[in-house]
């Protein structure tokens, strides 16, 4: 699937040693991570994978403007899936994603892409058949330890009814988290908070 972040450190440079998971093991961990939280499901890497085919004919059959934007979680998933071990936490509220790529170097460019798109796709629009929704993008303050962090609001509306999903990225060594959930007005800051405290304690689980 780019207010203020902590301060843009190379996540080469982090101190933080490279962690090296394969995908039985990312799913073990995410299991126990996951284990207090009702009607929470684990998803692998392979159920993951099994689902690019399904993924990419949703995103061949939309119509992007401006093209090079994309829909939040939807078109970085078969990249990631090329070069890092995947895993997924889907909560009752919330859609949390774990990338554990081959080198920190790779992530940092894979953040550097990402952050830059954001900037350029502040406003754009999505049509799939006879359904168009316009997508807004709001930078958020994030107040995270890890190396990189950043946080959006993305406000969607077909002209009858609108959406709000708050999209919260870290990044540490070569681990990428993300989590998306809905958000509503007044309570953004809220959902940041606990987003990020979320995202800090396994990122926190994932390098120790």
């Amino acid at each position: 699937m780019s207010g203020c972040s902590s301060p843009e450190a190379e996540v080469g440079a982090s101190p933080v040693p490279q962690v090296r998971l394969d995908g039985a093991q990312l799913e073990n961990l995410l299991e126990e991570f996951a284990q207090e939280e009702k009607n929470s499901e684990v998803i692998s890497d392979k159920q993951l994978r099994e689902n690019i085919p399904q993924a990419q004919e949703w995103i061949e059959n939309v119509k992007v403007n401006p093209s090079k934007c994309g829909v939040t979680f939807a078109e970085p998933v078969a990249d990631q899936l090329r070069n890092a071990t995947m895993g997924a936490i889907e909560f009752e509220d919330s859609y949390l994603t774990v990338a554990i790529y081959k080198d920190s170097e790779f992530l940092q460019a894979q953040w550097d892409a990402k952050t830059a798109a954001n900037a350029d796709c502040a406003r754009y629009t999505v049509k799939r058949g006879n359904e168009t929704r316009a997508y807004h993008l709001a930078k958020q303050p994030i107040d995270s330890s890890a190396g990189l962090s950043d946080g959006y609001v993305i406000t969607s509306s077909d002209g009858s009814s609108t959406q709000q999903q708050l999209i919260i990225r870290t990044a540490s060594s070569n681990v990428l988290l993300g989590l998306q959930r809905s958000t509503s007005a007044g309570n953004t800051a809220n959902e940041i908070e606990e987003a990020s405290e979320i995202l800090q304690k396994l990122m926190g689980q994932l390098t120790q």
